[in-house]
């Protein structure tokens, strides 16, 4: 049983895969239905069978993509004992993926930047997702700040930090270099070191 499950999901792995490479590097609309179905190695039955449409396709490439974006980030500040060193930590993630991907950017930004329409589900998926990003900053990376700054300092602080780093990817894209990665990083950490109150 396991073994007929495992082969049924592998053209679907195989397809979504292609995606990937395929609107990472190509964009979305370049990249076409049969182009996908030819690098992937499926049948085109097999293909619709999985996927009825390409915007469904894409749904299913963000969802998975976002698991093990989110599951990466995590893993990296869990590790980490103090706020600054969580805040460092989110930073690696852009390095590690501007040496394996390329100067691409943000795969979610690059997604949402070719549906016009702000009522596409791709749009409320890559807001959904961004929103979960900024959360886990809140949550995850600043909570002990929480406590010891008045709210609206605090929201704010999150917000700056949460822009400073998704913005630093669209930079690093946009000069293909990585000094907008390093200058966020340097902000978010001077920011950090400003936003507790004095003490005595």
């Amino acid at each position: 049983m396991t073994s007929d499950l495992s082969s049924a999901s592998r053209p679907r792995e195989r397809i979504i895969e292609t995606a990937s490479r395929l609107f990472f590097r190509q964009g979305y609309c370049a990249t076409g239905i049969n182009q996908i179905i030819s690098e992937s190695g499926v049948a085109k039955a097999s293909f619709y069978a999985h996927f009825p449409s390409k915007e469904l396709l894409a749904i299913a490439w963000l969802e998975q993509r976002e698991e093990r974006w989110i599951q990466q980030l995590k893993e990296r500040i869990t590790q980490c004992p103090s706020v600054d060193k969580r805040v460092a930590a989110l930073y690696t993630l852009w390095y590690d993926q501007i040496r394996e991907e390329g100067y691409r950017g943000c795969g979610f930004i690059n997604m949402a930047g070719e549906f016009s329409n702000e009522e596409s589900p791709i749009r409320a998926l890559v807001r959904d997702h961004k929103d979960r990003v900024r959360h886990i900053i809140a949550n995850e990376v600043l909570s002990e700040y929480q406590p010891r700054m008045k709210p609206g300092d605090f929201d704010e602080l999150v917000n700056a930090i949460y822009s400073l780093f998704d913005g630093a990817i669209i930079q690093a894209q946009n000069f293909m270099q990585d000094w907008p990665i390093d200058s966020a990083l340097k902000v978010s950490l001077k920011l950090l070191s400003q936003s507790l109150p004095e003490e005595g």
